[in-house]
């Protein structure tokens, strides 16, 4: 009675997975999956194995298996790709023969209570363990973000040395050579190839490269193991009976064990950890490191693939935790360490495996193989094997970064993918990584140094901020506006850049205001600083100003982390808080406030209330026709902050500003259009359209004003039509230079 509970509880679970939403699907999908599957697996734990010698080749292959039938279900069941496929893979076969090749010539394992190869092949599981942990925790901390930013160099670098190691470390098993052989003999051909090895090797490449052609319902590597065995057999019944004898034969396999997989590497390795040297567990450690990262770019990268086959998209953080715990059942279990398998992902989706279900039933018949079918798997040609990764190592070359070599445009890039692939093949991986990312930072900084940091530059006689002045004050900046500099930057201000700055600013320190523009700086380095530091004090010693804009954004991080860098550093009381702006318009109207004030004549004018001929609409009027329009015009006032109308108001008439001066905002989000100062009007389509206002306008100081309306206008048409033409034309006059000073800075802006 316990038995039902327990049932409709699992099934709950597993409907809750969605593991049964496309049963038919993922059934074919994984039984077609672990067809291709089975080679590569026992190619990938042979070839890992090699540096232990043949006495561990079947344990290789064995080991193989269990990376897809342990790894691979554990993935399934808690990986972010449902349809993604796990298993061994070229890079962390590599990876592992590299691991016990350094051990294997150590003579100090021999000391440590078991045999050398034992030892090696529990560090080999204790480096996975630890990749496994690495993988959970990088997945829990979102590092698979993190894992994208690595230069695409540099993995197109590590793909084609893995391809290079791997093509390499199969010439031995292909040409039947062993170990003593040296490697300078087998390219003299002195080696005393083996001729049987060799016909296999090459009936399995052939028929591997023209199956995938021809017969796409079979997968390629499936046809290509079965050429080799058909030809092995084939010349040991014609020419050589001793083929046909199993034991003690190096060419094959060899038996592999039929029982389920047990975590006797996880008991063994309890009494074995104390008895690893602190100084051993660096050369684990940084191998697991390595691990835990090429599996996860492997993984990530299989799931991109995965998502654009089937319209999905994965959960980065979850499959990094479940290839994590893969990870830890295959090292506990005595299996290779795993990542995302394309080639074996994209079988199982072309055949219908869409759900984590796909997976399970590639491992569980994996499982079956090695229960049922090890006596068949035992003759498998090792030279065969060796055909099937020759072809899958030229199949992994970035064939379009060679392409990309000849071309001067991609130079830099193909510089690190070269330096990349030599290093894997000359040193080891972790190394190969180290020099690639330091070439691209290298190159990355000299492009920085090459490139200038100034955007655009531009001088306050072109371009204007938008305050509207009148025509007097408007001259006077077209004639003294060259002495604002305004240098709009970009990227980072670091020690790359900074010297090029320096040099374009030296050129402007005549200049009585130069204004820096950081909208689009966002990190900015102690030499930058340093930098704004010297511009300031040398700007000061000529009495003249620097500003700068942009420095707080509201809601913007990066500028609020920018403004505490630069008030933690001191840059913002050595260039005053009164001279940086929230915006370069804000700095510019302030320049240029200040320019206007020291050149105009009766400049102290700016601080007095103007009267009506001051106007420049009235300018030029009698005093009997000033007197006149007295009557059609009324003085207003407003304080700070206060509406003077709004958008969608009714146009009532028109303002002239005797002091003060008022800004004009649209939009929700009140965008500020300009600003109008005093002596100038603003209001004027009321009088000319019968429209609501098009904007919203407020009083940014205490603002007189003098109003006449749409009616007093009218009224002055009808009595005075002379006066009321010259106030239009006057109008007109003032709105017709508005609009050559906004086509001047147009055209200035496009240069």
């Amino acid at each position: 009675m316990a038995l039902k509970p327990f049932l409709n509880n699992l099934l709950q679970k597993a409907t809750s997975l969605r593991l049964f939403s496309n049963l038919r699907g993922d059934f074919f999908g994984g039984i077609t999956a672990s067809i291709v599957a089975l080679p590569l697996a026992i190619a990938f734990g042979v070839a890992a194995f090699v540096p232990l010698g043949p006495d561990y080749v079947a344990q290789g292959a064995l080991a193989g298996l269990y990376a897809f039938i342990i790894a691979g279900f554990l993935a399934s069941i808690f990986g972010g790709t449902p349809a993604q496929i796990t298993g061994p893979t070229a890079p962390m076969a590599v990876v592992i023969t590299a691991f016990i090749a350094r051990f294997a010539r150590d003579p100090e394992l021999a000391d440590l209570g078991v045999s050398t190869a034992e030892a090696i092949l529990l560090m080999v599981a204790a480096t996975i363990l630890l990749a496994g942990i690495f993988q959970i925790v990088l997945g829990a901390v979102g590092g698979g973000r993190l894992i994208k930013y690595i230069p695409f160099p540099v993995v197109s670098g590590i793909m084609n040395g893995i391809a290079v190691l791997i093509f390499l470390s199969q010439i031995r098993p292909f040409f039947g050579v062993g170990e003593s052989v040296s490697s300078s003999s087998l390219f003299t051909g002195q080696a005393g190839f083996n001729s049987i090895t060799v016909a296999i090797g090459v009936v399995t490449i052939i028929a591997t490269v023209y199956a995938g052609r021809l017969i796409r319902v079979i997968p390629a590597a499936l046809i290509g193991v079965g050429a080799g065995i058909a030809t092995y057999f084939l010349i040991g019944f014609v020419a050589s009976p001793d083929l046909l004898q199993p034991q003690n034969n190096p060419l094959i396999v060899g038996s592999i064990p039929s029982a389920l997989p047990t975590p006797d590497k996880a008991l063994s390795f309890i009494n074995f950890a104390a008895e690893i040297p602190l100084a051993k567990w660096v050369y684990i450690i940084i191998p697991a490191l390595t691990l835990s990262i090429l599996a996860s770019l492997d993984t990530l990268l299989t799931s991109v693939v995965v998502d654009m086959t089937t319209k999905s998209k994965h959960n980065s953080k979850r499959e990094l935790i479940g290839q994590g715990i893969g990870n830890l059942g295959s090292a506990v279990f005595g299996g290779l360490p795993a990542a995302g398998t394309t080639s074996v992902a994209m079988v199982s989706i072309n055949n219908g495996g869409r759900t984590r279900l796909a997976g399970v039933i590639t491992s569980v018949s994996l499982l079956l193989v090695v229960l049922v079918l090890s006596p068949a798997v035992k003759w498998i040609p090792l030279s065969a094997l060796a055909g099937i990764l020759m072809v899958t190592a030229v199949k992994m070359v970035d064939y379009k970064s060679l392409i990309l070599f000849g071309k001067k445009s991609t130079l830099e890039n193909m510089i690190i993918v070269l330096a990349v692939t030599v290093s894997m093949v000359i040193f080891d991986l972790v190394i190969a990584v180290g020099i690639g990312l330091v070439i691209a930072c290298l190159l990355f900084v000299r492009e920085q140094i090459n490139k200038t940091i100034i955007r655009r530059k531009y001088s306050g006689e072109l371009i204007h901020s938008k305050k509207v002045r009148t025509q007097e004050a408007m001259h006077t900046l077209e004639e003294h506006g060259h002495q604002i500099k305004v240098y709009e930057l970009s990227d980072a201000l670091f020690f790359g850049t900074c010297d090029k700055l320096l040099t374009e600013i030296e050129k402007d320190y005549d200049s009585k205001f130069i204004i820096l523009d950081l909208k689009r700086v966002n990190t900015v380095d102690l030499t930058g600083t340093q930098l704004l530091r010297q511009i300031a004090d040398s700007v000061k010693d000529k009495g003249h100003h620097l500003l700068m804009a942009y420095v707080d954004m509201p809601g913007d991080r990066n500028k609020e982390r920018l403004r505490s860098y630069l008030e933690d550093v001191g840059v913002t009381d050595v260039i005053g808080r009164d001279h940086i702006f929230p915006a370069t318009d804000d700095a510019l109207e302030w320049a240029e406030d200040l320019l206007v004030k020291e050149e105009m004549r009766g400049a102290q004018r700016e601080t007095q209330i103007l009267e009506l001929h001051d106007i420049s609409v009235f300018q030029g009027l009698s005093p009997e026709q000033l007197h006149l329009v007295q009557h059609y015009v009324r003085p207003v006032s407003f304080r700070r902050g206060d509406i003077i109308f709004r958008e969608g108001d009714v146009g009532d008439g028109i303002y002239f500003i005797l002091s003060g001066y008022v800004s004009v905002f649209t939009g929700s989000r009140d965008y500020r259009l300009a600003t109008f100062a005093d002596g100038v009007f603003f209001g004027e389509m009321s009088i000319l359209e019968d429209k609501p206002r098009s904007a919203t306008v407020r009083a940014e100081t205490d603002t007189k004003l003098l109003f006449m309306s749409k009616e007093d206008f009218q009224q002055l048409t009808q009595t005075e039509p002379a006066l009321a033409a010259h106030i239009l034309r006057r109008l007109s006059s003032d709105l017709s230079h508005r609009l050559r000073m906004t086509n001047a800075e147009v055209r200035a802006l496009e240069e």
